[in-house]
This record gives structure tokens, C-alpha cells and sequence, in this order.
């Protein structure tokens, strides 16, 4: 007759260690300040985006997130240089779905301020009307490139190619003579020459 062996029974552990409880403890404990620190962190960079007219811009290392809530905070306000600044700052930092946003913003700034100088002075700003134009269109065909179904940035493109001034037409002379009379008009040179 055989007898059978009740089998042990496996636990992670096999008896009550105090160093290993302590370990665990304290990895706990790191994780959880860790993870505390940042939601803190998060908390106070979703107050900013949501009043973004607190945010500080001397040198915080900001995420491009916030800077952006600023920057349309800021374009909202009529500030378009400092907005166009920001969004140059975290073009370079953010990945192209949120390149999008910011280069249809900038490009919408600058049809905006195209838009508004056209109306205000017409021709005579043909040079600067001209060159906001052109990066407006730059920005909004750079959109269209990544989302070519971006639907704002193709009817703002359309826009600003609507709006473009005619070519300026070069000024006729009026004089109709030949080289040889210049030297007759001006007084002091001789005629003929060495």
C-alpha cells in the first residue's frame, strides 16, 4: 500500500520576509511620488491652457502645448507678431499632425494680415502684401502636404491666391533719344571725345 504525499503549496513566498516587504514598500512609495509629481505637473500646465493669459514666457521649459494655448491666446488678443514668434519656437519641437496646426495658424495669420493691409492701403503696400501672401501660401500648401483633405487650409490658399495683387507694370520712359544727343543736353562735356 502506497501512501500519497499531500503536495506543498507554492507561494511567491515561501515565508514572511521583512527585508522584501520593506522593498517592495519603498519602490511603491518612489513610484507613487513619482507619478503624483507629474499629475501635479499636468495639473498645472491644463490650468495654464485653460487661462493662458497667466502664462510666464521668460524661459520656461513650457511643453509645445502650452505655448500654442498662448500663442491663439495671444492671436485672439491682436498680438500677431508674439504669436507668430511662439509657433516659430515649437514648430521645430512638435510632430507633424501637430505641425498642422501651427503652420495653418501661421498661415492664417498672415492671410489675415494680408487681408487687412490690402483693404486698408490697397496698392501701395504691393511689396508687403505680396510677401504675406507668399507665406501664407507657403504655410497652407505645407498643410496640404501632410492632410491634403485639410478643408480650411484649401479654401484659405484659394483665398490667397484670389486676393493677390496684379503685377506691378514697370514705368515707361518717356525719353525717345539716342546716346548721342545725351551728350548735346548736358553742359560741359565736348562733343566727339579722345
Amino acid at each position: 500500500m502506497q501512501i500519497f504525499k499531500r503536495p506543498k503549496k507554492i507561494t511567491l513566498w515561501n515565508s514572511y520576509h521583512p527585508v522584501g516587504a520593506w522593498l517592495l514598500l519603498l519602490v511603491l512609495s518612489a513610484w507613487s511620488v513619482r507619478e503624483l509629481s507629474e499629475l501635479q505637473q499636468l495639473m498645472k500646465f491644463n490650468a495654464m491652457i485653460r487661462q493662458p493669459d497667466t502664462i510666464v514666457l521668460a524661459g520656461d521649459n513650457l511643453p509645445p502645448e502650452v505655448i500654442f494655448a498662448k500663442a491663439v491666446e495671444l492671436n485672439r488678443e491682436g498680438d500677431f507678431q508674439q504669436a507668430l514668434r511662439l509657433y516659430l519656437q515649437i514648430e521645430p519641437l512638435v510632430d507633424a499632425g501637430f505641425r498642422v496646426d501651427v503652420k495653418y495658424n501661421m498661415g492664417a495669420i498672415y492671410l489675415q494680415q494680408a487681408a487687412k493691409l490690402w483693404n486698408a492701403k490697397g496698392v501701395w503696400e504691393y511689396g508687403q502684401i505680396n510677401t504675406l501672401l507668399d507665406l501664407a501660401e507657403q504655410a497652407f500648401k505645407q498643410v496640404l502636404a501632410v492632410e491634403p483633405e485639410h478643408w480650411q487650409a484649401r479654401y484659405n490658399l484659394e483665398f490667397a491666391l484670389r486676393i493677390r495683387p496684379p503685377a506691378k507694370e514697370e514705368e515707361k520712359a518717356d525719353w525717345q533719344g539716342h546716346k548721342s544727343s545725351v551728350h548735346a543736353i548736358m553742359p560741359g562735356i565736348p562733343e566727339g571725345g579722345p
